[in-house]
Order: C-alpha cells, then sequence, then structure tokens
C-alpha cells in the first residue's frame, strides 16, 4: 500500500488535525487577559497538545484575523513606553465568551464519545493477532 498523504502532513492517526483546538485554546486564554499575538503563541506552544511541533505562526495570526472578523475577539495597538512599534493585543468579547463555552459543551461530548472509541480500539487490539 502506497503512502497517499500529502509531503508534510500527517495522517490523522498521528494527530494530524490536532491543530483544530487552536481556537478554543485562545479563546481560554484571553478569558484570562488580553494577550498580544506573540504571548499566545508562546502559550499556545506550551501546551501538551502540540508536544514537540510548534504551532505554525501564520496560522495562529490568520485564525485571529478570522476570530476577530466573527466577533469573537477585538483588537487594538497598543505602544509601551519607550518602543516605537505597537503591539496588536487581543481581547476576548461576549460572543467570544459564549464561543468559548460552546466548545466547553462540544469537547466533553466529544471525549464521552473518544471513551467508546478508545475502548473499542483496546478491545480489537487485543482480539487482533499481529
Amino acid at each position: 500500500m502506497t503512502d497517499e498523504r500529502e509531503p508534510g502532513r500527517g495522517c490523522a492517526c498521528e494527530g494530524g488535525t490536532l491543530t483544530r483546538f487552536l481556537q478554543p485554546l485562545i479563546l481560554s486564554f484571553l478569558t484570562e487577559k488580553p494577550c498580544h499575538g506573540y504571548d499566545l503563541l508562546s502559550r499556545i506552544a506550551d501546551t501538551a497538545i502540540w508536544g514537540e511541533m510548534p504551532p505554525d505562526h501564520s496560522g495562529v495570526y490568520r485564525a485571529l484575523r478570522d476570530m476577530e472578523k466573527r466577533g469573537l475577539l477585538t483588537s487594538e495597538i497598543v505602544h509601551p513606553e519607550g518602543v516605537s512599534l505597537g503591539r496588536r493585543v487581543y481581547a476576548l468579547t461576549e460572543q467570544g465568551q459564549l464561543c468559548r463555552h460552546r466548545w466547553l459543551e462540544t469537547l466533553v461530548t466529544y471525549q464521552e464519545n473518544l471513551r467508546e472509541v478508545i475502548a473499542l480500539l483496546e478491545k480489537a487490539d487485543t482480539t487482533s493477532s499481529p
């Protein structure tokens, strides 16, 4: 059997689709306090879900722009004292808070459903021959 994956893209069975969790991570971090993009990148990279592979910077900034367009975030350029270039600081909106809550409900349901899938995979693993 040949490997038909796109170059540089892992199979979903390797966790390649876990980047979909970028939005709930951003929403969670911004619930704590407004942050600039670099701070969010750093915090996202520190989560276990990314493992050894840091998140794509352009993908994170693209997600932030998309979330702002959808009304989940607001942003403003903040000029710290003594710094000529400002940083865009993102903050959560009320709509973003609602979205974060929906993510929580959805992920809890997924977690419950995943337990069943894991049990089926474990059962199949013990009954299959190498």
